[in-house]
């Protein structure tokens, strides 16, 4: 083409945006009242008619993208639909931009779903994220205020979305990226992050074939065994009515007797044994009974609130980290708020968790040592890992290979990555239980270590509970100690790397130092163990007092106590919401001591509730 395409004003008419690169642009300033608008519009589409152009005709683009450029740009002119509309749906710019609306991701499906009509053939773009930031060589002082603020302060860098020819690689798209920018906006560097259509090539891989002809056979189980469920359900119903008789006595009143059968009824083969494991029919009614047994009903209680904040604030954070958000401004300001405070502090909640986990392991094996001699050890451990691992591992097969065939979007296969590439690389750790000590910065569903630090605890949790058990008083000693153990292990580590007191939400602490605290303090079962040993503590207080007489006003007073230390735990760190940081002693002992103070407060609320004194006793 013989002529600039910057002159072609048909072309720049195709884009309809507001400003988002004025805030990187020195050079573009608003002289005038009358030429406000332009001014904030020009730059953009300067840019945007930047990429297109050196996406045509620049020296390092391949021949392939530069063609089919060449004609989309020609369909444009010619006000074709399937042009115009890979050119709409290019990200715009929106207001906000200054409260941090800067991630303008454009129409993802009108992208990837267009098809593009040519004489000689047809074929369908692709889109590109490309993200923004401030170059290495540059300072503070060298951008403006606002520039500087909206570059470096939000959670997610300024991003925008790029329909292109499908022809276009990423290496096309980057060095029109590059080349646009160095053009029009010195100190900003642009990097390409994901070039994709439709997600495709299921049928080729061979690993998520496997493990789809893997789950179809779990399937097939499932419905063979939940008929051959119904099948002995109903044999032996028919046994029943042949094995009663009816009579009449002398007042001509019917009643019925069921006779003893002199043979005792076989029990299930092996096989129907193996099959009726997995009907839905028996494994349906496990999961729904209700009945209460010995169960302490108010764990019920805790563990369905405990979950419903957990899964609120696993929302918020995966949120803001993982999705483009309209208003991350607002999204930054909640945790310093005082009402928010319970979900900004909400890591505490999981420990509600490690607690009851600590009690129930401490009160179903305390009652069985009460029956027996010698510990069950191999019982013990292989229980608890077959019972856990199938299930998970079968969700890590899933997430390593068919979460990314299930859905598509912009950032779709980054934001999945630790449930795709990282199951794929460390899966394997997960079935061991060690993905919080080994390859934790590319951990295998991150949310898991949870049950990599419940499975250690449980391991250890025969040393304390064997002591306790036979040798009561020592048994204490040995809970004590690791109590403190954990303690002063968790103050240390935090101490001496001047780590922050929690996980905050917001970015008043540096994301490599938060990254540092999760990896050596936050998934570490030395340092998260206190509330599972309150727990042990609490179930053998429970085993071993059947009655808690305790007068109404001690009851009163200890409610006061735990509901005060409870409020103290969680709102220590508004101040550090807020942006006053603790001092690096402060933060370890806060480490240190409030999840075990937090734990105290819970177990407290199950003693109470417990033994009588919750409820309407106050």
């Amino acid at each position: 083409m013989g002529e600039s395409l910057k002159t072609k004003t048909t072309f720049a008419r195709c884009f309809v945006y507001a400003t988002f690169f004025l805030l990187f642009n020195q050079a573009h300033a608003a002289t005038t009242n009358r030429h406000l608008i332009g001014n904030l519009t020009a730059p953009y589409v300067a840019f945007l008619d930047d990429i297109y152009y050196n996406l045509e005709g620049g020296e390092k683009i391949s021949d392939a993208c530069k063609a089919d450029t060449r004609k989309l740009i020609e369909l444009a002119r010619e006000d074709d639909i399937s042009a115009l509309k890979v050119l709409d749906a290019d990200g715009k710019a929106s207001s906000g931009i200054l409260e941090g609306a800067v991630n303008f991701i454009g129409h993802y499906s009108e992208c990837v779903n267009t098809v593009v009509q040519l004489k000689e053939n047809s074929w369908k773009p692709k889109y590109c994220l490309i993200s923004f930031n401030v170059s290495a060589t540059f300072h503070q002082e060298e951008i403006p205020h606002a520039s500087w603020k909206v570059l470096t302060e939000q959670s997610k860098p300024p991003t925008i979305g790029l329909c292109v020819p499908q022809s276009c690689t990423v290496d096309d798209v980057q060095h029109a990226t590059t080349t646009s920018l160095h053009d029009n906006f010195e100190g900003i560097d642009g990097n390409v992050n994901t070039c994709h259509g439709n997600p495709t090539g299921f049928e080729k891989d061979v690993g998520a074939i496997i493990i789809l002809c893997f789950f179809i056979l779990l399937i097939v189980l499932s419905i063979i065994g939940t008929v051959r469920d119904f099948m002995l359900d109903h044999k032996r119903r028919e046994e029943a009515q042949k094995n009663t008789s009816q009579y009449t006595d002398k007042d001509k009143s019917v009643s019925t007797i069921e006779l003893c059968q002199k043979e005792e009824s076989k029990n299930p083969s092996l096989l129907d044994q193996c099959l009726i494991a997995f009907s839905l029919k028996t494994n349906a009614q496990k999961i729904f009974a209700l009945g209460r047994g010995e169960n302490i009903s108010v764990i019920n209680g805790i563990k369905f609130l405990s979950m419903a904040t957990v899964i609120f604030g696993h929302t918020y954070s995966f949120g803001t980290q993982n999705l483009f958000i309209l208003n991350p401004g607002a999204m930054q300001q909640a945790p310093k708020n005082f009402v928010t405070q319970v979900f900004a502090n909400g890591t505490l909640i999981v420990d509600n968790f490690f607690l009851i986990s600590g009690f129930l392991v401490g009160y179903v094996t305390l009652k069985a040592l009460e029956k027996r001699t010698n510990f069950p050890w191999l019982y013990f451990y292989f229980h608890r890992y077959f019972r856990l691992t199938p299930l998970f591992i079968a969700v890590v097969m899933f997430s390593g290979y068919h979460l990314r065939y299930i859905s598509s979007g912009p950032d779709w296969l980054k934001s999945i990555e630790m449930y795709d590439e990282w199951c794929k690389s460390n899966g394997w750790l997960n079935a061991l239980y060690l993905h919080n000590f080994i390859h934790t910065e590319n951990m295998c569903l991150s949310h898991t270590w949870y049950l990599a630090n419940d499975f250690q605890m449980y391991f250890i949790a025969p040393f304390i509970l064997i002591p306790l058990s036979r040798y009561p008083k020592i048994g204490k000693v040995v809970l004590a100690l690791f109590l403190t153990a954990t303690c002063l292990t968790t103050a240390l580590i935090t101490g001496l790397n001047n780590y922050p007191a929690i996980p905050y939400l917001s970015n008043i602490v540096p994301l490599d130092v938060v990254n540092e605290y999760y990896k050596y303090v936050y998934i570490k079962p030395y340092c998260r163990m206190g509330p599972y040993i309150v727990g042990i503590g609490l179930a053998y207080f429970i085993q071993h007092r059947k009655e808690l007489n305790i007068k109404r006003t001690t009851a009163a007073l200890l409610w006061c106590l735990s509901t005060a230390a409870g409020l103290t735990v969680i709102y220590l760190m508004w101040p550090a919401n807020k942006g006053t940081l603790p001092t690096a002693a402060e933060a370890a002992a806060y480490s240190a001591l409030a999840r075990t103070v937090w734990s105290l407060c819970i177990a407290w609320l199950i003693v109470a509730c417990h033994y009588g004194y919750g409820g309407n006793y106050i």
